[in-house]
């Protein structure tokens, strides 16, 4: 616990986690739109789900995980 506590304390990892899950949310949607033919048969309201859940699964893997690219105690 004390790990992740100061994981969300650290800045960089913060910015870094951010990233990530914009990355994620992003490239979900993209990923389900272009399933899709036409952008009108697109159902937005699984797409969006899937993007949210993607997002919080990780999220929370960054938290309880850690990222690689950073180290421990660094800032």
């Amino acid at each position: 616990m004390e790990k992740i506590i100061e994981r969300i304390k650290n800045n960089k990892f913060i910015k870094s986690t951010a990233i990530r899950c914009a990355r994620t949310f992003l490239t979900t949607i993209l990923g389900v739109w272009t399933a899709g033919t036409v952008i009108t048969e697109v159902n937005w309201q699984t797409t969006l789900i899937s993007a949210v859940s993607a997002t919080v699964y990780i999220f929370i893997t960054c938290l309880v995980g850690g990222l690689p690219e950073i180290k421990e105690g660094d800032e």
